[in-house]
């Protein structure tokens, strides 16, 4: 069994914390380091800066060099789901674009040697250890209905945009990810992915992505499963509220068929 030296040790190393803030920490969790761990990365305001020990950028250039391209030694493209794998994350999964948004990436689908190194520094994360303990944290927070996955999923409409003087991201793009990203957040997304398909294939502008998410919201709470409530002066979006006639059609024409 680890002493309890040992386990503030540990603790120290998987979290950059101090001594007395380790010590404090594990106090909290009576002497159990994961639940700690746990703690720590699920509350990353609460151990904001004052804590973080910035990470060693050499370490993690000799992480980043394992997977750069073999053409291009600046850049991770050609192996990032080999990297994510390392960390524990899968390529088809929401870590894929979660990486790139804590990282500040700007290329979509690659990562520079100057964002990996600059990002996981300031995160105050600089092993494969720590990255997996960080990855992990960072999944917990999406899948919450919170502050961080809103600012995520903002955030993704530039980067999937790709060219800034684009309005809109194609249908195809923004289904491929909403299948990804909004699993845990709209209840309806199949039947959502359904009517966009059987759509004359409408872009998606910034306004309709935005609002999807907080229709995500508004449904769970405030709309009956067949829209028989839905207000069809609201704000929203054109597509959305086609969607909520959609749905109301859907319903009656079911209706009929029992």
């Amino acid at each position: 069994v680890m002493s309890s030296r040992g386990k503030i040790r540990k603790l120290q190393q998987l979290t950059n914390l101090g001594r007395r803030q380790a010590e404090e920490l594990l106090r909290m969790h009576s002497e159990n380091v994961n639940a700690a761990v746990d703690y720590f990365f699920s509350n990353p305001l609460k151990f904001a800066t004052s804590s973080k020990k910035a990470g060693d950028p050499n370490k993690l250039k000799a992480i980043f060099k394992k997977y750069a391209d073999d053409d291009n030694a600046s850049q991770m493209q050609e192996k990032y789901g080999d990297f994510l794998g390392e960390i524990g994350l899968s390529e088809d999964g929401i870590g894929s674009f979660a990486i790139p948004w804590k990282l500040e990436a700007k290329t979509f689908g690659a990562i520079m040697e100057g964002e990996f190194v600059q990002g996981f520094s300031s995160q105050g994360v600089d092993t494969v250890t720590k990255m997996k303990t960080w990855a992990k944290g960072l999944m917990g927070d999406l899948k919450k209905d919170g502050g961080d996955f809103k600012e995520f999923y903002k955030w993704m409409f530039d980067y999937l945009k790709e060219d800034a003087k684009r309005k809109t991201i194609d249908t195809e793009i923004a289904v491929c990810v909403w299948q990804v990203i909004m699993t845990d957040h709209l209840t309806l997304l199949d039947k959502w992915l359904e009517f966009i398909n059987q759509e004359t294939k409408p872009k998606v502008n910034r306004d309709v992505w935005n609002q999807l998410l907080d229709f995500a919201h508004f449904v769970k709470t405030n709309v009956k499963d067949d829209f028989s409530n839905w207000d069809p002066n609201g704000a929203w979006p054109v597509l959305i509220d086609s969607f909520a006639e959609w749905m109301q059609e859907k319903a009656k024409s079911e209706s009929k068929q029992n």
